[in-house]
């Protein structure tokens, strides 16, 4: 294996886990790295909008004092210095209302790198002719249909809730005197509860009051514990406690209702971005996740390069290919595809790469997939069983025909990201200035998913590539999305549309063949 690709499957596993037991990688997921590293610039992603507000504290922190608060700040006099002039004023609300419109970009960005649907495959591809996933969950939380139960409670337990309402209301719908008598000595008892504890509000605000408490406070406390004893003995608690408890423990089909609350959350998670519409609000964490100074960056080290991998993985194994260069490679600038890339001269003799990596989380509270495990229930329509997903890795996007297709097999729930990347080799004539070359007019260059360009130095180009005793390298400064980790949804759903649809009765009223009624005005 290249030793490029003994990176890529050493984080495999780093990223994911491992069962320490079986020495193997969990079940139900694949990783996918990119052919070419996205950078993730900083000021493209920081401070992203949320719906509680907290981007704006970042806002504030951000903005340059006035005189008068530098002053006070000082110690100086407010007196002597220039009160805030009306423009200055509308200086700061323009400064407010540009940093949140750049904290509504900053969600915008962040949101689209979640949101594609990615063919099952070890290499990065964003699944053809596909939908994005926030459309996709939401046609599935539309089109899911559960089926009426067709069995009923049996006699004893029809019989056990009828013998509850009858506690708590006559035939006609009244509460019985058993529930009134319930309902009377519960507001007594309360009533002792808050005397006691408006007694002991007031103790609080007076020392001395509070220092003769633990005498005054018994009684207000027997007081609680007389009504509490009333309210048992004499309230029918414990009867009326348990004909409620068996009327509340009635239970719905779970996947009617989680069909529901898939809608609510879906509906409750949407937020308007002006232009745009409305999406479901999605965030990532750590929330810093962009920045080099993030909390949760592991070190891969010349250790780890050089250390044997020995994990049983269970999707297929990263291989070259497909998309990834064993060797350098080149990029045109400007945010180059993949399909620019040309393969480079170098010689990578006892090739080292070091670098930090960290996982960070993809949250989607309005994704509920909850609803996928369960088996009462099917997309309506002439859909069948398993076209959101089969539940296993070898699925693909199929578009052409709607009785093979799949709605979302897999959704990305989380990133693989690299900072502070160092890859060195043997010292070789000509292939400093070859890569210097490859990276000058805004190029780049990189080696399976990392890649350096002129943007990630500094200073120059010169501060990209390193020189040491009989080795050079190349330093990759910032933030880089290299791979994606993919959860594989389910086999769902579980029963075949078909069989719970017909076709819609050919005799039902159709249009009158009579000649219709001109409304025109005729001259004889």
């Amino acid at each position: 294996m290249s030793d490029v690709m003994k990176v890529l499957e050493d984080l495999k596993y780093k990223a994911v886990g491992v069962d320490p037991t079986t020495n193997e990688m969990p079940e139900g997921y694949f990783v996918s790295f990119r052919p070419i590293g996205l950078p993730i610039p900083k000021e493209d992603f920081k401070n992203p909008w949320t719906p509680t507000g907290s981007n704006l504290k970042e806002i504030l922190s951000s903005k340059a004092k006035h005189n008068s608060e530098l002053a006070q700040a000082e110690g100086q006099d407010p007196a002597n210095v220039d009160v805030v002039s009306a423009s200055s004023q509308l200086d700061d609300m323009q400064f407010m209302s540009a940093g949140i419109g750049a904290s509504m970009q900053a969600f915008l960005q962040t949101f689209a790198l979640t949101d594609s649907k990615l063919v099952m495959d070890n290499k990065f591809r964003v699944a053809p002719g596909t939908s994005k996933l926030n459309d996709t969950w939401f046609a599935i939380i539309n089109g899911a249909n559960g089926i009426a139960p067709d069995m009923e409670l049996n006699d004893e337990m029809k019989e056990a809730v009828e013998e509850a309402k009858a506690v708590l209301m006559t035939p006609e719908g009244d509460s019985t005197r058993k529930f009134d008598r319930y309902e009377e000595y519960r507001e007594e008892y309360l009533d002792t509860v808050r005397a006691r504890d408006r007694q002991f509000a007031n103790a609080m605000s007076d020392p001395m009051k509070l220092q003769l408490w633990p005498v005054q406070g018994k009684t207000y406390q027997d007081d609680v514990d007389f009504a509490w004893d009333k309210w048992q003995s004499r309230g029918h608690k414990q009867e009326i406690d348990a004909a409620t408890a068996i009327l509340s423990s009635q239970g719905i089909d779970p996947a009617i209702i989680l069909i529901a609350r898939a809608k609510r959350k879906y509906e409750n998670s949407l937020i308007n971005i002006p232009q745009i519409g409305n999406i479901p609000y999605t965030f990532i964490s750590p929330s810093k996740w962009y920045s080099q100074n993030s909390l949760g960056w592991n070190s891969y080290s010349k250790s780890d390069f050089r250390s044997e991998t020995n994990i049983s993985n269970s999707s297929t194994e990263t291989r070259a290919g497909g998309g990834f260069n064993i060797g350098f490679y080149s990029a045109g600038g400007h945010g180059a595809s993949e399909e620019h890339k040309t393969k480079l001269d170098v010689n990578t003799e006892n090739l080292s790469i070091e670098f930090d990596y960290s996982v960070a989380d993809i949250q989607r509270p309005w994704l509920d997939t909850t609803l996928l495990n369960l088996d009462n229930w099917f997309l309506v329509g002439d859909y069948p069983k398993s076209c959101i997903s089969d539940g296993t890795f070898n699925q693909q996007f199929k578009v052409n025909d709607p009785n093979e297709m799949l709605f979302m097999p897999s959704a990305v729930t989380s990133f693989i990201l690299a900072r502070n990347v160092k890859i060195t080799w043997e010292k070789s004539t000509n292939s400093m200035e070859t890569l210097k070359t490859a990276i000058s007019g805004g190029g780049s260059v990189g080696i399976g998913p990392f890649r350096a360009s002129a943007s990630h130095s500094e200073s120059n180009f010169e501060g990209t590539f390193i020189n040491e005793r009989n080795r050079e390298g190349i330093i990759i400064d910032g933030v880089q999305l290299i791979g994606y980790i993919s959860t594989i949804m389910p086999g769902s759903p579980k029963k075949n549309g078909k069989d719970y649809m017909q076709k819609k009765n050919s005799d039902e009223e159709s249009p009158s063949n009579e000649p219709a009624v001109s409304n025109t005005n005729v001259e004889n």
